[in-house]
């Protein structure tokens, strides 16, 4: 599983670095997560030319050169297979298709789809703790007849399904069916998914990809230390914000080749954290960010998280409340990292989806809300043995209150859930 987080962080790198070309002072928050799952899903039924360039983008092909050194995931499946065909009245009609895609060890589709359905589960099991609506699915064209492979492959391993609609006949209902159902995996949050006009009646399979997180803080910000305080956008420009506050033992570290500070602050039950990136002040703040966007990679971010680059000390924290809400068509931005072929109908190979050999994606759309603020419950006995020395440890800042990066892992898998860079909170 380690190389599949490899390359879903990699590819969060690239989608950030190729998001910021067009404006590189404008909030961005994504779920390279999510992401990565809902291509993974197109790859599964994508083949020849338009397979390898999902494959190239998201970093699939080096998960595939590392398969050899890690467990076979699939082990559970098959033996699971055994035991459902067994069973009375077993599930052999759900199971088979999934046994025919991880049958062999050289079938890197379906190894790639077991670690993400393996993935996924890891995350499911600790939805209690907060709330995490990954929002997705592929809308088809009714015409076009989806395999029933293809169909079973997506609810055992994505966790979601492919649902027909009538896009050439009636778009206007196949547009609000699709953003009535996101509204509803978002919690309310996402509404309008699709405005009019965005779909029409040439579509032919579109993959809707919302997310919505919110979750408590282990240990929460007090609202009466919550004061309106300046944000500097720039070097000649401020905004008043919600400044929230608290002191209290933290990891924290300081990357001395950036001259920046990275800060965990963990979410209840310490199973998801935040990670904040923050640069030094400057006179021009937005320059320091732009030089730790420039040497953010997936093995600096794994040393600068680590045990060796941060400890726990007590921290002043000085930390603004926002809302993140982000929409992004993605047709474009994959195009130009070098996913092409499968939005084109003349190109597209989608034939592991539908025998039609004209399916291929018209729109692919990526929405996400995030709410940050005091909210939060303090663990019974977090104030208990922390494993200090015998001295009090040294006490550090950290204001956030000028441009930053985050991103919201899931500890431990290394997983990262969301990332970010806030200019104007």
């Amino acid at each position: 599983m380690d190389s599949l987080i490899a390359a879903n962080t990699k590819f969060c790198l690239d989608l950030f670095q190729e998001i910021s070309k067009k404006d590189g002072h404008k909030n961005i928050f994504f779920c390279p997560l999510s992401l990565s799952a809902a291509l993974g899903m197109v790859h599964l039924g994508a083949r020849g030319d338009s397979a390898r360039q999902i494959d190239q983008v998201l970093h699939f092909s080096e998960f595939s050169q590392n398969k050899s050194e890690e467990p076979d995931p699939c082990l559970k499946y098959k033996q699971q297979k055994v035991l459902d065909d067994s069973s009375p009245g077993g599930q052999k009609g759900t199971t088979e298709p999934l046994t025919l895609q991880v049958e062999s060890s050289n079938d890197d589709v379906g190894f790639l789809s077991c670690y993400f359905g393996q993935l996924l589960s890891k995350l499911d099991t600790i939805k209690a703790d907060y709330t995490l609506s990954i929002a997705n699915r592929l809308y088809g064209e009714q015409e076009f007849p989806i395999c029933q492979e293809y169909l079973d492959g997506v609810i055992q391993f994505y966790h979601t399904t492919v649902e027909s609609v009538d896009f050439r006949n009636d778009t206007e209902k196949s547009r609000q069916e699709i953003n009535f159902w996101v509204e509803s995996q978002s919690q309310g949050k996402i509404k309008e998914l699709f405005s009019k006009g965005i779909i029409n009646n040439a579509t032919v399979l579109v993959l809707v990809n919302a997310v919505y997180f919110k979750a408590k803080w282990e240990k929460y910000f007090e609202r009466e230390n919550t004061v309106d305080a300046p944000f500097s956008l720039n070097e000649n420009e401020k905004k008043t914000v919600k400044m929230m506050h608290q002191e209290g033992l933290f990891r924290i570290g300081f990357i001395e080749e950036l001259k920046a500070q990275i800060l965990e602050i963990p979410y209840t039950t310490e199973k998801l954290s935040m990670l904040v990136l923050l640069p030094s002040r400057s006179a021009d703040n937005l320059k320091g960010l732009e030089e730790l966007e420039r040497n953010v990679t997936y093995e600096k971010i794994v040393a600068w998280s680590s045990s060796e680059m941060m400890s726990e000390k007590t921290v002043a924290i000085s930390f603004p409340q926002f809302t993140l809400e982000d929409s992004y068509d993605l047709v474009p931005i994959l195009q130009d990292m070098g996913i092409t072929d499968i939005f084109d109908a003349k190109k597209a190979d989608l034939t592991g989806i539908s025998p039609n050999p004209n399916l291929h994606l018209s729109k692919v759309v990526h929405k996400t809300f995030v709410e940050v603020d005091e909210n939060g419950t303090q663990a019974v006995g977090a104030s208990g043995a922390v494993g200090m020395g015998l001295s009090a440890p040294s006490r550090e800042t950290f204001n956030a209150d000028h441009p930053f990066l985050f991103y919201i892992r899931h500890n431990k898998t290394q997983t990262i859930l969301f990332y970010a860079r806030v200019c104007s909170p």
